[in-house]
């Protein structure tokens, strides 16, 4: 375990992207000869994941937990390691810089170690169980290993390595082709998966497996792509405005995957009712929330809905919820990624006839005029737009080329000052990227949203010197700064939000250009985004929020001495 947190820190001290690929690899072929565990828990660990990304186990440990284990083990106070915490910007660089301050250094974990320990954080039921294994395990590790235990328990590495990082890794170390290692990769969706099998010289026998979410295709915006229509092989569907789910029906189960690959089951009881008795089958497709009459809502409908593990029957009546299939990538034992579109079409309609099972309806265009004309009645019907699909392409999973492209125009665009940045990740780990940004309601400024997408990599490096000077304030990566940048933002729509202080926040929002003609008090107001937000609702792609239903229930008050030492009420 020591090789990859060392790699890790080399990754991170760099901000080329070969050096990181030449330091993982290097460590992942240290571990291979090992054992599987020992490449196992490189994987893992370089990709800040417990576990696979589709495995419902989770640590569940956070900061509230981490603190008191780091204090335990170090000697140091929670006070001092908050403190840390603060001026490096990241709890795992403190975890090593105070259990560097221990007298003595811990005993050293193995990759078994490693991996009991995130096998018994799942499996404990109690925070004193976990409380206990965390100090246990930190008291063990090496000051550099109980850094990147910390992050990797709460999700964030922090060091470039991204999954792009480590199938290029997994490539060099093994000597395997890329093109193989990624292809397995979307079929298996589990890194460490994918080096073991690289290691074995076995990518070639990567399959579908019923139960582990296969990456998703991906669609290109149809003004990025370059290449000739074939009008007499493409259809159109509709641009369906929900959460993208992939749905796995076995051993009597559905179990509902999303974008991200984990799972998202438990928050829709009522799609995995309706599809109960399907067995034996892959679906993709989208979940969106219905009215009365099984039509589309806007998306905003089914924010309710989103990360909840077990939503109250109240919410279900409120928000009901419905799985549009539109293509079909395993049956009855057999993988269909390979076949044509219009073979798995076939397919998915005649499962459809034998199960309460809805599909997307598609339909033939032969001219960009007609393919206009699809584009306006999908809009009609409350939709974002309409897919574009060759009707010769397999399914490709996790790539995204011009076999799916997607045809939406931009709502409106706005013109918005810079607020806030912040350091970007992967390969824009060196450069500020991200951006938050304002209209102006009177004399202040107030956030509309956060754009990472739009410039082009030379505008964000010319960009980066000029928000490190115009700098106010900084928090780790993020930094508040005076607001003098102005950017054209397109996006797919508004709506209501907390977040903001302006009560809304754009969809999809990418920045059109710098406005290097406009300065901070000729960008858009307030007004304007609810003008544009009310035209929303009125076009029925918006609805408005329901008012917050009042809490009866206030928490009893308790003193000092009734709480734990995680701050809850002590039990009896």
């Amino acid at each position: 375990m020591e090789r990859i947190a060392e790699a890790l820190d080399a990754a991170r001290a760099t901000s080329s992207r070969n050096a990181k690929v030449d330091a993982i690899a290097e460590a992942l072929l240290d571990a291979a000869v090992r054992d599987e565990p020992a490449l196992r828990m490189a994987v893992r660990v370089a990709l800040a994941q417990a576990f696979a990304p589709f495995d419902e186990r989770t640590a569940a440990v956070g900061w509230r937990m981490l603190m008191p284990a780091l204090s335990a083990a170090s000697g140091v106070s929670e006070e001092e390691i908050a403190a840390e915490a603060r001026r490096t910007g990241d709890l795992g660089d403190a975890a090593e810089l105070v259990l560097a301050q221990r007298p003595k250094s811990g005993a050293g974990l193995s990759p078994a170690d490693v991996s009991e320990l995130f096998d018994a954080l799942a499996r404990a039921g109690s925070r004193g169980t976990k409380a206990r294994l965390l100090t246990n395990a930190l008291s063990a590790a090496s000051p550099r290993l109980g850094k990147y235990l910390t992050k990797t328990l709460l999700g964030e590495a922090r060091t470039g390595v991204v999954e792009g990082v480590v199938m290029l890794a997994i490539s060099k170390a093994f000597g395997a082709d890329h093109d193989e290692v990624r292809r397995a990769h979307a079929l298996v969706s589990d890194a460490a998966v994918v080096a073991r099998l690289a290691y074995d010289r076995g990518l070639g026998n990567a399959r579908l497996v019923l139960g582990h979410p296969v990456q998703p295709m991906l669609a290109s915006p149809i003004e990025a792509s370059k290449a000739p229509v074939d009008w007499g092989r493409v259809i159109v569907e509709d641009k369906l405005d929900g959460v993208r789910a992939q749905l796995h029906a076995f051993e009597g189960k559905v179990v509902l995957f999303g974008r991200g690959q984990g799972t998202i089951t438990g928050a829709f009881p009522d799609v995995v009712r309706a599809l109960q008795r399907m067995m034996d089958v892959v679906l993709d497709g989208e979940i969106l929330a219905v009215n009365a009459d099984a039509g589309p809502r806007p998306f905003q409908a089914l924010q309710a809905r989103l990360g909840r593990k077990s939503p109250e029957p109240s919410l279900l009546l409120e928000v009901p919820a419905a799985f549009f299939a539109y293509d079909i990538l395993f049956h009855d034992g057999e993988s269909l990624i390979e076949l044509p579109w219009t073979e798995r079409r076939k397919r998915l309609e005649a499962l459809a006839s034998d199960y309460p099972l809805r599909v997307n309806p598609y339909w033939p265009v032969a001219s960009e005029r007609e393919l206009e004309s699809a584009f306006t009645a999908a809009r009609a019907r409350g939709h974002e737009g309409v897919m574009h699909k060759r009707t010769d392409a397999p399914y490709e999973a996790g790539a995204r080329g011009a076999s799916w492209l997607k045809v939406k125009h931009a709502a409106a665009t706005l013109d918005v000052v810079v607020t806030a940045v912040e350091q970007g990740h992967g390969k824009r780990a060196d450069v500020i990227s991200d951006y938050t940004f304002a209209v102006a309601k009177g004399d202040e400024l107030v956030d509309v949203g956060k754009a990472y997408s739009g410039l082009t990599d030379v505008e964000i490096a010319e960009l980066t010197p000029t928000f490190e000077a115009l700098t106010i304030s900084q928090r780790g990566g993020w930094r508040k700064v005076t607001p003098t940048i102005v950017l054209e933002v397109a996006f797919d729509g508004l709506q209501r939000s907390d977040r903001h202080e302006s009560g809304y926040s754009m969809r999809f929002p990418r920045i059109v250009r710098v406005r290097g003609d406009k300065n901070p008090t000729e960008i858009d107001t307030l007004e304007t985004v609810a003008r544009i937000y009310a035209s929303h609702v009125e076009s029925g792609h918006r609805e408005e929020p329901l008012p917050p239903k009042t809490k009866t229930k206030t928490k009893k008050a308790v003193s000092a001495d009734q709480l734990d030492l995680f701050g809850e009420p002590k039990k009896r």
